[in-house]
């Protein structure tokens, strides 16, 4: 049975701490997988929904102070839990962020990082140029990738016009060539959920971020060319490739 087969039959609930500029369509995403999303930002109940998931996303996206207590209760008690922690480091690199990530990284184990190459750079413990959320470094060496993926125990999957996934010694490539995904912003949040998404059902992680990549790419690109070049329409196209791709996969293996 597929990953995407897998995702509908169990319906995992993927638990979102995420960013609040993106969050309707990280939770389109997860939905449109045939999952369940569930977005909170309340410590109180974090135990309880832990209970619940199958998969955890933390998102320094809009990161404030309260929030840093907040993924540290979340990210241990996912630990403790056997519970895939997916991080998408939202621009690490700011010295603040920074200091967060720094205490993040000790008190909780990553499963997965998704980030761009300035942002994964940054757990190589090298300096990629960036500006803000975006990277201007777009053919940086996989090579940053493989050693983050070293230091930090996790599976990385650095995004950009090819996307590099790695446990830091097997390396797998996925061609992103729709320019739309860099001008929409949320992208990179939505490939994150759906990575998380994948990594609910399908305990090797390097395997479920690899195909959740190349599933999101294909499905980016197949909606470049039905919205051509109207780009505000990029993300409606992008959720009903995923949707039909996702529903289509699940009803060959039913047959």
């Amino acid at each position: 049975m597929s990953t995407l087969t897998e995702i509908r039959h169990q319906r995992p609930l993927i638990l979102c701490l995420t960013n609040s500029v993106t969050v309707q369509r990280v939770a389109d995403l997860v939905s449109f997988l045939g999952a369940s999303p569930l977005m909170s930002s309340e410590k109180d109940e974090i135990e309880d929904l832990l209970t619940l998931a199958s998969a955890l996303v933390l998102n320094t996206g809009t990161l404030r102070q309260e929030d840093v207590s907040l993924f540290i209760a979340a990210g241990r008690l996912a630990n403790k839990k056997g519970i895939p922690v997916v991080l998408d480091p939202v621009a690490v690199h700011v010295p603040y962020r920074s200091h967060v990530m720094k205490l993040l990284l000790s008190e909780i184990h990553f499963d997965i990082i998704r980030g761009n190459a300035a942002e994964i750079a940054w757990f190589a413990e090298e300096e990629v140029k960036s500006r803000g959320i975006d990277s201007l470094d777009t053919t940086s060496s996989s090579n940053n990738a493989k050693i983050a993926a070293k230091k930090t125990n996790a599976v990385i999957v650095q995004t950009g016009q090819t996307d590099v996934i790695t446990d830091g010694t097997n390396m797998y490539y996925v061609n992103t060539s729709s320019e739309l995904f860099a001008i929409n912003v949320g992208c990179g949040d939505m490939l994150t959920a759906a990575i998380a998404t994948f990594s609910a059902v399908n305990t090797h992680f390097l395997e479920a971020s690899y195909e959740a990549a190349k599933f999101f790419s294909e499905s980016g690109i197949q909606a470049e060319l039905q919205v051509k070049e109207l780009p505000g329409d990029f993300i409606t196209a992008l959720l009903n490739n995923i949707y039909s791709s996702s529903a289509k996969k699940a009803e060959e293996n039913n047959d």
